[in-house]
């Protein structure tokens, strides 16, 4: 089950507890850059990965129903790198310390306060985009920044230049956002007198090249009045 609240980043939800699971849907909703997919048992987990780039998973874990551990282990084992976060009671808790022999990137016990669980998930998907593993699905392509390269269908790679990278990456950053050309001007180049509009227009210009099907009439990276957006 998805709840759509926006494509920017995908948060799988393992859950078996439904009451729980609305509580952290309604909350997780409030941020509308959230899209949020559910799952009840271990099986369908690994199916909605497989039809998903999920950017990072939610395990409640609950020992009669669903263990978190064994979860998490086979996940890792399965290749999965994105960030894991578990929520875990305070009788598990004492099973937490030896974090050599569980995969979770933080554990967090029930009950908590929503804004622990959002400050959690914010920090790990910052720290996840400085890694080699990062990758973000974007329109028809897979777009990995930290090797500044989008893969197409068909294993097919486009190479981008920095700069390119850099402006597709705040794009994202704000999708369905329309970013004014002075935003990205100073997001990109930073204080620098010497670049002008016309310098990212360029810019632009050669992405378009590299990315539309017909840059004339561009589909994907959209011109609108004051600036640039990306529709996903």
């Amino acid at each position: 089950m998805e709840f759509h609240m926006s494509s920017s980043t995908k948060i799988l939800l393992v859950n078996s507890d439904r009451d729980l699971s609305e509580a952290l849907i309604y909350q997780l909703s409030l941020n509308e850059k959230y899209l949020i997919i559910e799952s009840y048992d271990e099986d369908s987990v690994f199916t909605q990965i497989n039809n998903n780039l999920c950017n990072i998973i939610i395990i409640n874990s609950q020992p009669s129903k669903l263990n978190g551990q064994n979860l998490t282990k086979k996940l890792r084992v399965g290749g999965f790198k994105n960030p894991i976060i578990m929520l875990i009671t305070q009788s598990d808790a004492s099973n937490v310390d030896n974090k050599r022999t569980i995969e979770a990137d933080e554990y967090i016990t029930k009950p908590f306060k929503y804004p622990e669980l959002l400050k959690s998930i914010e920090l790990h998907l910052r720290q996840f985009e400085r890694t080699e593993d990062t990758q973000y699905n974007l329109g028809p392509y897979l777009f990995k920044p930290n090797s500044k390269i989008l893969e197409a269908n068909g294993n097919k790679s486009i190479r981008l230049t920095e700069k390119e990278n850099d402006i597709l990456k705040f794009l994202y950053q704000n999708l369905k956002t329309i970013v004014s050309r002075e935003t990205l001007l100073h997001e990109v180049w930073g204080y620098n007198s010497k670049v002008t509009t016309h310098t990212l227009e360029t810019h632009i210009y050669r992405l378009r090249q590299k990315i539309e099907i017909d840059p004339a009439n561009a589909c994907f990276l959209i011109t609108e009045t004051g600036g640039y957006r990306l529709k996903p």
